[in-house]
């Protein structure tokens, strides 16, 4: 049997890998900047740009909205437009409903002033057992215009699009592997190195996703997740994260950050104070997160505090991070880190300057907030703690009357609910100036209609560079002429069948292949193949002549990249960005 070597990987700064990063904006025009400010290492505040830069072109007005974020201007236009605002509209104007509940018809989203709603897969419009494009795009115009009503700016149009198990819009739009693929990339080495492909990678996927969610009507996707997973522990994660290195975890999650602004999407990086090395799911009950600060400021907070100083030095504009619900005793015991001031005052506070910009909850209606607070009293907790925007509480019509009342009646100072408000409106004024520029400098028509084939070429690629041969065979055929298939749900197996098939295999006979569906499952096969996570394969055999993999993904193009891999057609790149049982993590071919 021939072993797969183990690669220590080299850790790339995230200075380098956001050079990189900006190496084609959209519409193919070269960057203006290079982002030569070294950024600190885990737990440290970055350095100020280095005064021996190049010289540099002159920026677009794209690049520039990206880099620098709001200017005063608009600022003082938002702060105009709250001023005018009655207590009722700014109160609307904080909280995002979940399309479909009470509240979000289109008479309640201008009766509430809402500032959004967030689609959930089941408000979804299907036909024949996919999504209706068609019908959801009609749908998010009509809320959209109903959001708009007496505004000068877009509302929050929002969505859970990751990739892998967190997508909400299913084919035919395009789907993506895990973010954990781009953490299984490898970052360059030897002669032929190209460091911060990587990043590049993770920058395009999460453009073209983007563009896609744009295109339907979307002004925000809750992405991506920069939590830091500690692997087998974590079971609310897991394949959701890009890495368990801090450092490359802020270099994609920057990356995927930047390709979803290019798209004119807003972003919203997750989940502080960090539900990657945490026990628990809060989506259940809520999760201790039991590390020292120092700790946590060098691993879990480590993205976030890169992502905002790059936002301070004015090399890529942050304008949202999303607050979990996490009890940190050192901050605040008891209290989840979603209504305690501490963990509100905590990430703003980690940049050399406080962070201005919108931090928004995670959905008020998970277990962690539901079995502690009635539906009404989280938003308002939230609110006082201090968070800008208000996402998904239990009942949207009733938080919007708490917060009234909690204001009318003292508890919560109206000058807080203002200041939500500006941040909320700035962000979305500072998107339609995004946007705009997006679509005057993107792709022309022609190129449009070939974006879903670029978005699908793109997404197997990342599936291509990620896919990893944990143990057993390398760079060999493991497959001639036919092979069986096993496990999985049976989309799994009709995909690696149909790929098979396209490569010129039978079905029926020869080397078993075991596809392993759920994150910690085993199997035994020839080949067994992790689909998301590769916790799994700690605990399962594969034959003398087959091999372990994680495929961490199970997209069309994921199961093709596999079918190469399998026939000898293509070496397996990849290397684990996490532990897997005794394996380390940059083991690989």
């Amino acid at each position: 049997m021939t072993l797969p070597r183990t690669r220590v990987l080299s850790a790339l700064s995230l200075s380098t890998l956001l050079l990189l990063t900006g190496c084609t904006a959209p519409g193919g025009q070269s960057p203006s900047t290079s982002v030569t400010g070294g950024t600190g290492s885990a737990g440290q505040s970055g350095e100020g740009p280095s005064s021996g830069s190049l010289e540099e072109e002159p920026q677009t007005e794209l690049e520039r909205l990206l880099a620098a974020g709001p200017d005063e201007e608009l600022r003082s236009r938002a702060a105009e437009a709250v001023a005018q605002m009655s207590l009722d509209q700014k109160a609307g104007q904080v909280l995002v409903g979940q399309l479909g509940a009470a509240g979000t018809s289109p008479e309640e989203l201008e009766r509430l002033h809402l500032g959004g709603v967030i689609v959930m897969g089941d408000a979804v419009p299907t036909s024949g057992g996919e999504a209706d494009l068609e019908a959801l795009s009609a749908e998010l115009t009509a809320v959209q215009e109903a959001l708009q009503a007496g505004r000068d700016w877009s509302g929050v149009v929002a969505v859970d699009q990751e990739g892998g198990l967190v997508a909400r819009v299913k084919a035919p739009l395009t789907e993506w592997p895990t973010p954990m693929s781009y953490g299984a990339a490898p970052a360059g080495a030897g002669e032929d190195a190209e460091p911060g492909a990587t990043a590049e990678l993770t920058r395009d996927g999460h453009r073209l996703m983007g563009a896609e969610l744009a295109e339907l009507g979307f002004t925000v996707d809750f992405a991506p997740s920069v939590d830091v997973t500690v692997g087998a522990a974590d079971p609310a994660i897991g394949a959701r994260s890009f890495s368990s290195d801090p450092e490359a975890v802020a270099a994609l999650g920057a990356a995927g950050q930047q390709g979803l602004l290019q798209a004119g999407v807003l972003a919203s990086p997750k989940h502080f104070p960090g539900h990657g090395s945490v026990e628990d799911d809060s989506h259940v009950t809520m999760p201790e997160q039991v590390q020292s600060v120092d700790e946590l400021l060098s691993r879990d907070w480590a993205p976030f505090q890169d992502l905002i100083a790059a936002s301070h030095r004015e090399e890529q504009y942050a304008p949202m991070m999303m607050m979990g619900h996490l009890d940190v005793p050192e901050l605040d015991p008891g209290v989840p880190s979603s209504v305690s001031s501490a963990a509100y005052q905590a990430l703003r506070g980690l940049g050399d300057a406080d962070y201005d910009g919108v931090v928004v909850t995670d959905a008020l209606n998970m277990g962690a907030l539901v079995e502690r607070f009635g539906p009404n009293e989280a938003p308002v907790r939230a609110l006082a703690a201090g968070a800008d925007l208000l996402l998904m509480p239990s009942n949207v019509v009733g938080a919007h009357g708490a917060l009234v009342s909690a204001v009318q009646d003292g508890e919560v100072p109206e000058e807080r609910l203002t200041e939500a408000a500006e941040r909320v409106v700035t962000m979305l004024m500072w998107r339609d100036a995004v946007a705009g520029e997006v679509a005057s400098s993107g792709p022309d028509e022609a190129a449009r209609a070939d974006q879903g084939a670029d978005a699908a070429g793109v997404s197997e690629q990342v599936s291509a560079s990620a896919i990893t041969v944990v143990d057993g065979v390398c760079g060999e055929s493991m497959v001639t002429d036919s092979l069986q298939i096993r496990g999985g749900d049976e989309t799994d197996r009709m995909r690696l069948a149909d790929a098979a098939q396209e490569a010129g295999l039978t079905l029926g006979s020869g080397p078993v292949v075991t596809l392993v569906g759920s994150a910690r499952g085993a199997a035994h096969g020839d080949v067994v193949v992790a689909l998301d996570a590769p916790f799994g394969l700690a605990e399962s055999r594969a034959s003398e002549d087959g091999a372990l993999v994680a495929l961490y993904g199970r997209t069309p193009g994921a199961f093709a990249a596999l079918v190469d891999v399998l026939t000898g057609e293509a070496e397996a790149p990849g290397a684990l960005p996490v532990q897997v049982g005794d394996w380390p993590a940059g083991t690989g071919c």
